[in-house]
């Protein structure tokens, strides 16, 4: 049996496409040949960018679940079908910060509405998405659902480095990502003999202008001494929506530089 690591043709909806890590897998997902559906909440640029990368442009806001059932749907008739789905989108802390109030109170104080705006978004959001595009896969007889965790999901924050920073970790998403990558191990058992393969991939801190103190502090948490670039997380994703990934499903793969092997 000959396996191809290409992707050239795959069918693939990518949700979350316009974030700092989203638009680079897009325009490599690209790069490589996979017929793309790119999806991201409305009032996003995510038509624009689906255009100028000739795929098609779906809005869809992963809290509303007639919407994101509908999105779905389109997405698969749009490309003839799907042969691979990833679940990029999430509320992040970078997100948060440029929201008016204090979107960072102490734990103690946390309040619920803030919790459950992760919760809804990274995990309830991952859970609707697989349930509609595993229906997507389900019809095509096989495929690849990849749902994007964290290493916050894997390994606490050194909460040390978030000091003077106007970011911060949140309880919600290292709860979110740590259930995403349990909600993929689930599905993986539950669909294996369906010819369906479900991957997590848990990217560590990805460098995003930030600010020298802060990387240079990340980067001493991590054997290789530096955060990632937005183009060395993308690879992962390539071989995942691969044939030479067809034995492959239940994973999480932790791309951090080793942050998490000390």
């Amino acid at each position: 049996m000959s396996l191809r690591t290409d992707i050239k043709g795959k069918r693939v909806l990518l949700l979350g496409a316009c974030g700092v890590l989203g638009r680079r897998h897009a325009e490599i997902l690209a790069e490589h040949g996979a017929s793309l559906a790119l999806a991201d909440r409305p009032g996003s640029d995510v038509l624009e960018l689906a255009k100028s990368l000739d795929a098609r442009g779906v809005e869809i806001d992963v809290t509303d679940e007639p919407g994101l059932v509908a999105g779905v749907a389109a997405a698969e008739a749009a490309l003839g079908g799907l042969d691979g789905a990833i679940y990029n989108a999430a509320i992040t802390s970078e997100g948060l910060a440029k929201q008016s109030g204090n979107p960072f109170p102490a734990f103690e104080d946390y309040p619920t509405e803030l919790w459950r705006a992760s919760i809804n978004v990274n995990l309830t959001g991952a859970f609707l998405f697989a349930r509609e595009a595993g229906k997507a896969l389900k019809r095509n007889g096989s495929g690849s659902l990849i749902n994007i965790a964290s290493i916050y999901g894997v390994v606490a924050p050194d909460h040390r480095i978030y000091e003077s920073q106007p970011f911060n970790s949140f309880p919600g998403y290292a709860a979110s990502k740590a259930g995403i990558i349990g909600l993929t191990r689930w599905l993986a058992t539950l669909w294996a003999d369906s010819g369906i393969r479900v991957n997590a991939v848990s990217p560590g801190g990805v460098y995003n202008d930030h600010d020298p103190a802060f990387a240079a502090a990340y980067g001493n948490r991590t054997p290789m001494g530096r955060m990632a670039e937005r183009d060395e997380i993308t690879g992962i994703l390539v071989y995942l929506l691969s044939d030479s990934a067809c034995y492959c499903t239940g994973q999480n793969f932790v791309i951090d530089g080793g942050l998490s092997a000390w």
